[in-house]
């Protein structure tokens, strides 16, 4: 019976894939909150003093009629086995 050396790449696949998620998940989570203001009146003073830009257009609805392609519906009626 042959011996064959233990595959290495496996474990170091996997650490790097955790390091990965934490990195990922540091700059994505950590980093914005260490940024953001702390004070809930900042954050209202900003919301406040933000221009309100832009118009509201309501659409009127519209119908949707879907229409099956007869080859479509032919193909499919053939009895599977």
């Amino acid at each position: 019976m042959n011996s064959y050396p233990p595959a290495r790449i496996n474990p170091l696949a996997g650490v790097a894939a955790i390091a990965m998620s934490a990195l990922t998940f540091a700059l994505a989570v950590g980093v914005p909150s260490s940024i953001a203001p702390t004070r809930t009146d900042a954050t209202l003073a900003a919301a406040r003093s933000a221009p309100m830009t832009g118009e509201i257009a309501i659409l009127p609805p519209i119908e949707v009629i879907a229409v099956r392609d007869t080859t479509v519906a032919n193909r499919q009626s053939k009895p599977r086995v």
